[in-house]
């Protein structure tokens, strides 16, 4: 490592880039990580107001035992502050003619749901005779589900789920990219409902990881997942460091940084940039081969979130579940609520509830930009026809990102396959834009990164 300030250098301290980090540092590989920001974590972020516990980013993880992260949370410190969600967060409520529905988790609750007409059962029981599709272009996720389907399913099951999770709409995204579990079951098992049944007889049969099954979060919120990783690097990280461009060496790259608004410079023989696409193209723009152009290209649904904190007693609904989601069928102008006092304790002060409401997403970006005081009177508006909130909030915040989920577009894959592709000897990405924007993907996406520089030195195909 003669002439280089470290072996390997970690641009981002999001998930990604810790993951990237600890990876290397865990290999006993001299490494260094870099953040713009003055905390790690990136999206994840908690902070506490007023009594009130926010999550600016993710409000809770789910891991499968195979996931990479899972071997962070078998640290016995970070364990024992995983808290699970609460026993009613199984209920869904998806809305449909102004009023909330629980989604159906059995099948008793299926046949009498109102979410659906007995044609709309139909088609869902029928898809065991749906032919899987052989060859042809890549599908939209709409298409994909009307298929196999049926209209109702796409309209009242999958187009509320993607606002929840991409902030999205079932005709942007490519089932092959943005849920590749479905085109996986139609291709392997020749339909979902086979192959969901399989699937789940392999899983009981699998040992349990370190993290619980389900849903959890920490005591001090998901700032104690990041908290826990930045400890294991200690003096290795620096934070409020801007990372300006990059030169390629004959051997290694040469990094510009900013810091306390002075320009400095230093050399690794490696280096993973583990930002958001946008960041990562500007950061390779001065590079004619590398792949700017492609991380320009995929988009960012905008979400601005609101909290709103009442009196228990002002809120009419039980909050009897996780939260609710609002088809694009509904008309509404929030995406959907999560009820986060009720998902885990110590969200809000005592007598009070906590809830966090998503605007704006890829169909509603001009919601997402409303000045403040348009979207909280927006925001108390939907809270009050659709939980019937009376009176006004004792506590409001909002947070905005303008960027906050990259979205899985038809041609995501091929992307990807590009961006990699021109990727030159040395140099990584990391993200939750490349294989996934679950946290464990994202986080599996930094090992991936490490592991794959770590194959270069080996010898073996990365």
């Amino acid at each position: 490592m003669a002439g280089f300030d470290c072996d390997t250098l970690v641009v981002g301290g999001g998930v990604s880039g810790l993951a990237a980090a600890l990876t290397l540092k865990n290999r006993g590989v001299d490494v260094r990580l870099l953040e713009s920001r003055g905390y790690l974590g990136g999206a994840i972020r908690t902070v506490r107001e007023e009594g009130y516990l926010l999550e600016f980013g993710p409000n809770s993880l789910m891991v499968r035992p195979e996931d990479a992260i899972d071997t962070v949370l078998a640290d016995p410190e970070l364990r024992a502050r995983i808290v699970p969600a609460s026993g009613v967060s199984k209920n869904r409520y998806v809305v449909k003619s102004g009023r909330l529905y629980p989604v159906p988790l059995s099948p008793w609750a299926f046949l009498r749901t109102p979410l659906l007409s007995w044609r709309g059962r139909r088609d869902i029981l029928s898809e065991w005779k749906v032919p899987p599709r052989t060859g042809g272009p890549e599908e939209t996720l709409s298409h994909f589900v009307r298929r196999r389907l049926g209209e109702e399913a796409l309209d009242y099951f999958v187009d509320p789920f993607v606002k929840g999770v991409y902030a999205s709409h079932p005709d942007l995204l490519s089932v092959e990219a943005a849920f590749p579990l479905l085109a996986r079951l139609e291709k392997e098992h020749g339909g979902l409902l086979r192959g969901a049944f399989k699937t789940f007889l392999k899983r009981r049969k699998r040992p349990s990881g370190s993290a619980p099954r389900g849903i959890f979060s920490f005591t001090g919120g998901m700032t104690d997942l990041v908290e826990a990783m930045g400890k294991r690097l200690g003096e290795d990280v620096g934070t409020n460091v801007d990372v300006i461009k990059y030169t390629r060496l004959e051997e290694g790259f040469r990094v510009a940084l900013m810091y306390d608004e002075t320009e400095y410079y230093m050399t690794s023989r490696r280096l993973i940039l583990a930002t958001s696409a946008p960041q990562a193209a500007e950061l390779l723009e001065g590079d004619p081969d590398g792949p700017s152009s492609e991380l320009k290209a995929i988009p960012y649904a905008p979400v601005t979130i609101a909290y709103a904190g009442f009196l228990r007693e002002q809120v009419t609904h039980p909050l009897d579940g996780f939260g609710l989601l609002c088809p694009t069928a509904e008309n509404r102008k929030v995406l959907g609520v999560i009820f986060s006092s009720t998902l885990f304790p110590g969200r809000a002060p005592e007598g009070k509830v906590l809830l966090t409401v998503f605007v704006g997403g890829m169909t509603g970006q001009k919601l997402a930009q409303s000045f403040d005081e348009d979207l909280e009177r927006i925001v108390l508006r939907e809270l009050t026809e659709l939980l019937g909130v009376k009176g006004a909030p004792s506590f409001f915040r909002i947070h905005r990102w303008e960027k906050a989920i990259p979205q899985f577009i038809l041609g995501h894959g091929e992307t990807i396959r590009t961006i990699r592709k021109k990727l030159p000897s040395g140099l990584r990405l990391a993200g939750n834009y490349l294989d996934g924007i679950s946290i464990a993907r994202a986080f599996g996406s930094g090992v991936r990164a490490a592991e794959e520089l770590l194959s270069e030195d080996s010898g073996s195909p990365g």
